[in-house]
């Protein structure tokens, strides 16, 4: 709870965002209820996504039991360099949102293909109009963004597009913001997590933290998500990184280059 306070603190005066007194007050609690009702290995308060009339709580959780890997490939240690860095499929985390009574943490859909090609949609819809963006309403996961997209045969087979009326719920939009900003700017510590053999990724019980050289040097922070880059990497420079440790995309290999 101390951790949590000094964060909140030090967020609202970097950002003039902060956690309400009565937030502060409950987190704590209901994030503990969160991680033993699911058996979490560690549950982390992500952050508030505003809305027009409430905002929103995410919280996610680390290591569940049910997040294991069943690929034979991967728990049979029978891999090579080049599969080691591709066998990873996700990172083993879930996103929850905070209800309205101030307990009850509801899980954020998984962001998959399908909902993916539905924001896509969804957005295109939104340039069509010319808007960019529109806030989220709040108060209300189930509201429902109607939208009209063009569907029908391809264009080689001729024939005329039709207009289908679809649905992006708050909820999904939800999980979508969550799931870009992960992508985007969830950093961890080089050794913070490590990959075991059976393919999960579990945090360093003794990781003690960086030097102060490793501190400044970028190639010391990894991205925690799905990794992207080291597959394109060449095998050789592959081999010589630590399988247990740097199986994550290093945010030194950012594009454009100086971001960070």
């Amino acid at each position: 709870s101390e951790s949590l306070s000094f964060m909140a603190d030090f967020m609202a005066a970097a950002t003039g965002f902060c956690l309400t007194v009565e937030q502060k007050a409950c987190l704590p609690t209901t994030l503990s209820i969160l991680k033993s009702q699911h058996g979490f290995s560690r549950v982390v308060f992500w952050g508030k996504l505003h809305g027009q009339q409430s905002d929103y709580l995410i919280a996610q959780g680390y290591g569940g039991p049910d997040m294991e890997t069943t690929d034979k490939l991967a728990a049979s240690g029978e891999l090579t360099i080049a599969e080691f860095f591709s066998t990873l499929k996700s990172i083993p985390k879930k996103s929850y949102r905070l209800g309205m009574d101030g307990v009850t943490w509801t899980q954020l859909p998984p962001v998959d293909d399908i909902l993916t090609k539905k924001f896509d949609e969804w957005q295109r819809s939104l340039f069509e109009k010319g808007q960019s963006f529109t806030p989220l309403r709040g108060g209300n996961a189930d509201h429902k963004y109607q939208f009209m997209t063009k569907t029908g045969p391809p264009a080689t087979e001729g024939g005329d597009p039709t207009d289908e009326q679809k649905e992006l719920t708050e909820e999904e939009r939800l999980a979508w913001m969550v799931h870009e900003v992960d992508t985007a700017c969830s950093v961890v510590p080089a050794g913070a997590y490590v990959l075991l053999s059976t393919q999960q990724v579990v945090a360093n019980d003794f990781y003690k933290g960086l030097s102060i050289s490793e501190s400044l040097m970028l190639d010391s922070y990894l991205h925690l998500r799905k990794p992207v880059r080291l597959e394109s990497k060449p095998v050789s420079e592959r081999a010589g990184l630590a399988k247990s440790t740097r199986f994550l995309d290093s945010v030194a290999d950012d594009l454009p280059k100086g971001s960070w």
